[in-house]
């Protein structure tokens, strides 16, 4: 397998007006294509921090990252934050068009992952009318929208509910191994990574 991501000695610091938090310290590891990786930890320990730096949302204190020219990374977050006035479907263009990439080919891309992952009668209905674990799978295929080589997921079922959980986490196993993505998920709960591995 390829080397696509390295982290060496990654460190992260937050400044307050009354201290300094290290959020994470002389973290490394090596993401290879295809890979699932699971950072498991309790909540505060830094995991997500990891990923919104991956992401670019925030800046690293210290360290190098080298990731491979043209890898191109999507994250889902904790919250599905759909849009309430958006439909289904514009929901999962919405990466796209952020892109400025929407165009015929691609909004049918979206529309056959909506039909395949169960969701093809509510492409015109709005998120008000899902339940939590559609809503989780609609957040996921927005992600799989801008085609990414790489998935950041942030604790993805810790806003359902116990059996919402063991339903939703076997769906969106399927979709990432049937869309054959490179992953790295967080959660605080060992029982969510035992079931993506086995």
């Amino acid at each position: 397998m390829d080397k696509i991501i390295s982290l060496k000695d990654i460190k992260k610091l937050y400044h307050t007006d009354k201290e300094e938090i290290m959020a994470l310290n002389n973290i490394s590891f090596d993401v290879y294509n295809g890979e699932f990786i699971s950072i498991v930890g309790p909540s505060g320990c830094g995991k997500s921090t990891i990923l919104s730096i991956l992401s670019n949302l925030i800046d690293k204190s210290d360290g190098t990252i080298n990731i491979n020219e043209n890898i191109k990374i999507s994250y889902m977050l904790q919250k599905d934050s759909l849009f309430p006035w958006r439909t289904i479907l514009d929901n999962c263009l919405l990466g796209i068009e952020l892109n400025n990439n929407l165009n015929v080919e691609n909004k049918q891309l979206v529309i056959s992952l909506l039909k395949k992952y169960g969701l093809e009668n509510f492409i015109t209905s709005y998120p008000n009318s899902l339940s939590g674990g559609m809503r989780q799978r609609v957040a996921l295929i927005r992600t799989l929208a801008v085609n990414p080589d790489i998935l950041l997921l942030d604790e993805p079922l810790s806003a359902l509910d116990y059996q919402t959980r063991l339903e939703i986490g076997n769906d969106i196993y399927e979709i990432i191994k049937n869309e054959k993505k490179t992953v790295i998920m967080v959660t605080h709960d060992i029982g969510e990574v035992i079931k993506f591995y086995v």
